[in-house]
């Protein structure tokens, strides 16, 4: 019997054809954890220990487990890209603003919407420059300190007594922050972003996107403020 393939008539399949393309392609068996299954199984008496199938049977886990491993970072790797494009974007379109207030107002929505957070908020110790601002606004002296410590960032649940203080009214809905020191030519300040998700910020996240975001804002802000 012959096999029609894209019009033309392939060689008669048989077993020696067979053996020839598994023994040239053995990858083409391990990598297919069904079909290596198939092949592997071994008819054994009553009563006897099979430890040859026990190898083959841990074996077949394994590769099973690395196979849903890979897919999970393929996803992963998949996602990072993704939200590395989204604040590519929203740095772009904050850099097209021409003074502090158009800045602020595009840190108030194109850059909590890129981020899919709720509230975005810069703060500098001792400078209001806007006096009407939603995003970018004074605080105290040593209210960095006392959001950070001696800290450069923090991801994690919002701490409810400075909530109030870092995001306003929205501190009462949102549930989990990010927040990353900034430097305004001698100003201390901080970034905090928050979400109402209490999962979206945890400890012991990647914050290398955030801090690259944080840097870009802080030089912008720093423009500004020595125009004016």
């Amino acid at each position: 019997m012959t096999e029609n393939v894209d019009g033309m008539t392939a060689a008669p399949l048989d077993s020696e054809r067979v053996r020839a393309f598994l023994l040239f392609n053995p990858d083409f068996v391990r990598e297919d954890a069904e079909l290596f299954a198939q092949m592997a199984q071994r008819d054994t008496g009553e009563g006897i220990i099979d430890l040859g199938g026990a190898a083959r049977a841990k074996l077949l886990a394994e590769l099973r487990q690395l196979k849903s491993l890979n897919s999970s970072i393929i996803e992963t790797a998949r996602a990072n890209l993704a939200t590395q494009s989204q604040i590519h974007m929203a740095v772009l379109a904050l850099l097209e603003t021409d003074s502090l207030a158009a800045l602020d107002r595009k840190i108030s929505s194109r850059l909590t919407g890129a981020l899919g957070v709720d509230v975005c908020r810069v703060l500098i110790e001792g400078h209001a420059p806007l006096p009407a601002g939603e995003s970018i606004l004074g605080a105290a002296e040593g209210f960095v300190g006392e959001v950070l410590g001696h800290k450069v960032e923090r991801l994690g649940p919002v701490n409810p007594e400075l909530a109030h203080a870092l995001y306003g009214q929205q501190g009462k809905r949102v549930k989990s922050e990010a927040i990353v020191r900034l430097d305004f030519n001698g100003h201390d300040g901080l970034m905090a972003v928050a979400a109402r998700d209490h999962t979206l910020f945890e400890s012991g996240q990647g914050t290398e996107l955030l801090n690259f975001l944080a840097r870009c804002v802080e030089r912008m802000i720093t423009r500004w403020l020595h125009a004016s």
